[in-house]
This record gives structure tokens, sequence and C-alpha cells, in this order.
């Protein structure tokens, strides 16, 4: 049996990154895959057992490129010195602009959140792990918040950073931000932060 080219498989999983965040997860077929892949069809079957496991291993993926930093980020920018506010103020931007540029696959990683009502998930697994770990290091620069009003804070703040990455055109007629500008984003940051002054 031939060994399988861990190169083709990586670009069948950046294609099904690319046709998701162009399609949807609903919409992305395993022939839009294979075709932006360049293989055939079989293939994916061959890589990955089927278009499930294919999306399961994406999603996966993208969780970990989207949260498997972000604790070490914080951790690295406060050796640097950074205060905590300034750490988490750091980490939030970058990731504003990761999930502002790909708001269908962060639609998929809380579909069945947002469609079924199931926050069972990979996702919400992820999330709240983070939180969890984020919490403590937080709360030295809080003193006046209580634990409950911490987690409090870090879930509104993370629900404003969610919803615009899900959505990035939902108040435009409003309120227009573009993340993509360095400013705009960081006066955003900045605004949804005031929550733990309070």
């Amino acid at each position: 049996m031939a060994e399988k080219n861990p190169q083709v498989r990586g670009r069948i999983l950046e294609a099904a990154i690319a046709c998701i965040e162009r399609e949807g997860l609903e919409a992305t077929g395993i022939r839009e895959i294979a075709r932006e892949a360049g293989v055939n069809s079989a293939a994916i079957n061959y890589y990955f057992g089927s278009k499930e496991d294919l999306i399961a291993r994406v999603l996966e993926s993208t969780l970990d490129q989207a949260f498997g930093a972000l604790l070490g980020d914080f951790d690295k920018l406060r050796e640097s010195g950074l205060e905590v506010k300034a750490a988490l103020e750091k980490v939030l931007e970058d990731h504003l602009v990761h999930s502002a540029r790909y708001p269908r696959i962060a639609h998929a990683h809380l579909r069945d959140a947002l469609v079924k009502q199931k926050y069972d998930g990979p996702a919400v697994k992820r999330l709240t792990a983070f939180l969890t770990e984020l919490a403590p290091r937080i709360a030295p620069a809080t003193p006046h918040l209580s634990d409950e009003q911490l987690r409090m804070a870090l879930s509104q703040i993370w629900s404003t950073i969610l919803l615009p990455g899900m959505l990035p055109h939902l108040f435009e007629a409003f309120a227009p931000i573009d993340f993509a500008h360095e400013e705009k984003r960081r006066a955003w940051v900045r605004q949804i932060l005031k929550v733990l002054d309070r």
C-alpha cells in the first residue's frame, strides 16, 4: 500500500477551508473540495475516510489556529513586560483580525450552537477551556471584580469578539467597523475592555 502524501493531505485541508469560507459549510461538497485541491474525489476518501471526517478535521485544525496560540501569546506578552490589560488587548486584536477574515469558518465552528442549540461541541468546549484558563491570568488586574463578575465580563468581551467574527457586516449600516483598519480595530477592543474597569 502506498504511503499517504502529507502535501496532498495538507492541500485537501486547505481546499476544504477555502471552500467552506467561500460557500459556507452546507454548500461545500466533495467535488468542490477536490476541484479546489486539484485531486479527484476518491482522494478525499483515501486521505480522510469521508466528507464528515474531513470537515471534522478542518474544524479541529482551525480551532487549533483560533485558540491554540492565544494563551501562549498572552503569556509571552506578559513576560515581555506588557501589563495584563495591554496584553489582553493585543491578543484580542489579533484574534479579531483572523476571525473577521474567516466568518464562515467561525460560523461553522458554532453551527451546532447556532442552529441546533447544542452547546457540547468542540468549539464551545474549546472556548470554555480557553476562558477558564484566561480568567486567573486577568484576575490580578481586576481585584475589584469577584470571580463571578470577572467570568461575566470575559463572557461579554468574548461575545463582542465572536459576533463580528461570524457576522462582520451586521452593524455596517449603523456603525461601520473595518477590522482590517488597525485604529478602528483597536478602538473596538479598547471599548469592550472597559467592562473590566466597572
